[in-house]
């Protein structure tokens, strides 16, 4: 399948997005060593993660992004390699900074965040 828009947040395709990195993040709990060195652990489910990074914008680019970003909840849609097409999820965005390059310009350098996942990958 070609690849066509990477990402949609609250349906939206953000503007200026020139990185695009998935991250599967397993989560396990209850993980201890033994005195032979043997791993014990449960694995609760792997996690996507969404490292995205935005080239610099105006500010009103700027403006639409930090809007996209700011919920609590983020309903995201992804591409997803393993799947081979689009995924659906509700994610959150993790902190990020908003680097003003040039007062006068009023525009801004690139930066990154990341979207994590509040559900595992079925």
């Amino acid at each position: 399948m070609a690849i066509g828009v990477l990402l949609k947040i609250n349906t939206v395709a953000p503007a200026k997005l020139k990185k695009y990195t998935v991250s599967r993040e397993k989560l396990w709990t209850g993980a201890n060593r033994n005195l032979t060195g043997d791993l014990k652990a449960t694995l609760l489910g792997v996690y996507p993660k969404l490292l995205l990074g935005f080239a610099p914008t105006t500010q009103a680019e700027m403006s639409v992004i930090i809007g996209l970003l700011e919920p609590a909840e983020l309903t995201v849609q992804w591409w997803d390699e393993k799947e081979d097409g689009i995924e659906t999820g509700v994610f959150y965005a993790g902190s990020y900074d908003i680097p003003l390059f040039s007062k006068t310009t009023e525009l801004y350098d690139g930066f990154e965040v990341n979207l994590i996942s509040y559900n595992k990958l079925s």
